[in-house]
C-alpha cells in the first residue's frame, strides 16, 4: 500500500455556485448571494427547513411551537434579514436555540447576527475552538462532546456526534416526536453533489462512509431526512448514498493502491452510473480528489 503525506495539499475543484471549500481547510469564499431567497419546506411536525435558492448554502431545520423558535444551522450573515423573515412567517415567537451541525460558514457565518437578541447556540466542542478566531458573538455557549438533548416544542432534540466525517465536529439532530433527521454535510442530497471532505478539519471519505453505516441502522424507516443541501429526502436515499460511498471510495482506493496519480483517477472518472451526478455543489472531480487525500493519510 502507498503511504506518506503531502507536505501541501491541494484544494478540491469548484462546488459549483454554492462556495468553494478547500480540502486543506475551512477556507470558505462568500458566494454571489445576489437574488437569493429563502424558501420554506414544511416537513413533519412542528418542523420546517428553509432552502436557500441556488443552493449558496446549506439547509435550516426549525423547530416552532409554544416554546419559540429553534434552528439548526443559519447560513451566511448577510441572508440573516431573509432568515428572520422566514421565521416570523412561522411563528411569532422568539428564537431561543441556534444548533450547530458544523463550524462551516455556509452553517454558522449568521451566528452573531440571529443570536444578537438572547438565542443560545449550541454546539461541539470543536465546532467552538474553530470558532474562536472569529468575534465572539459566533461562539457557542454551550457545547459538548458526544451527545446531548434540547427539550423544546414538545419533543426530544438529540443531538449525536459522528467523527471525523466532513469534519471533526459533525453532529445529527433527531426530532423524536416530528420523526426528522438533520444530518449536516454527512449528506449532499440527490445526485446534484458529493460529499466535500474538509481534511484540514478531520475530516475522512472512509470517515463519512463509516458514519452513514452507523446512522442507517439508527434511523426510523418512515423518518424525514433534512440534508446538509439538496431537498428534502429520506432513509431509501440514504441507502443509495451509503452504496454510493462504498463503491467509489473503494474503486478509487484500487487505483491508488496500484500507483495510479490523482489526476489519472480524475481523467478515468467513476462509475459510469454516477456519471449524472455531481452538476451542482461538489463534482466527480471533487469528491476523488476528497478520497484520495484521505487515503494519504492512512
Amino acid at each position: 500500500m502507498r503511504g506518506g503525506k503531502l507536505a501541501t495539499l491541494r484544494p478540491v475543484a469548484a462546488v459549483g455556485a454554492a462556495m468553494l471549500l478547500m480540502i486543506a481547510g475551512a477556507a470558505a469564499q462568500m458566494p454571489d448571494l445576489t437574488g437569493v431567497e429563502i424558501i420554506t419546506h414544511p416537513v413533519a411536525g412542528n418542523v420546517y427547513m428553509l432552502e436557500a435558492t441556488k443552493d449558496v448554502a446549506g439547509n435550516i431545520g426549525v423547530s416552532v411551537g409554544p416554546d419559540g423558535i429553534l434552528i439548526i444551522d443559519d447560513q451566511f450573515a448577510p441572508l440573516s434579514d431573509q432568515i428572520s423573515a422566514a421565521l416570523a412567517e412561522l411563528s411569532s415567537g422568539e428564537l431561543r436555540f441556534i444548533l450547530n451541525t458544523h463550524y462551516h460558514e455556509d452553517h454558522a457565518d449568521g451566528n452573531e447576527i440571529l443570536s444578537q437578541d438572547g438565542a443560545v447556540i449550541i454546539a461541539h466542542t470543536n465546532t467552538r475552538k474553530r470558532l474562536l478566531h472569529r468575534p465572539r458573538g459566533h461562539w457557542p455557549v454551550i457545547t459538548f462532546d458526544h451527545e446531548a438533548s434540547v427539550h423544546f416544542n414538545g419533543e426530544e432534540i438529540r443531538a449525536t456526534w459522528y467523527p471525523n466525517g466532513h469534519t471533526d465536529s459533525d453532529l445529527v439532530f433527531f426530532f423524536t416526536e416530528s420523526n426528522v433527521l438533520h444530518l449536516g454535510d454527512l449528506w449532499n442530497s440527490g445526485t446534484s453533489g458529493f460529499p466535500v471532505v474538509d481534511i484540514e478539519a478531520g475530516g475522512s471519505a472512509m470517515g463519512i462512509l463509516e458514519n452513514i453505516e452507523k446512522l442507517i441502522p439508527t434511523v426510523p424507516e418512515d423518518a424525514k431526512i433534512i440534508p446538509g443541501h439538496g431537498p428534502l429526502s429520506d432513509l431509501a436515499e440514504l441507502r443509495s448514498y451509503r452504496d454510493m460511498l462504498e463503491e467509489t471510495i473503494e474503486l478509487v482506493r484500487s487505483k491508488w493502491e496500484s500507483g495510479m496519480t490523482l489526476e489519472q483517477i480524475q481523467q478515468e472518472g467513476l462509475q459510469p452510473k454516477y456519471d449524472s451526478w455531481g452538476y451542482g455543489y461538489m463534482d466527480a472531480n471533487g469528491w476523488i480528489e476528497g478520497i484520495f487525500r484521505s487515503l494519504e493519510q492512512l
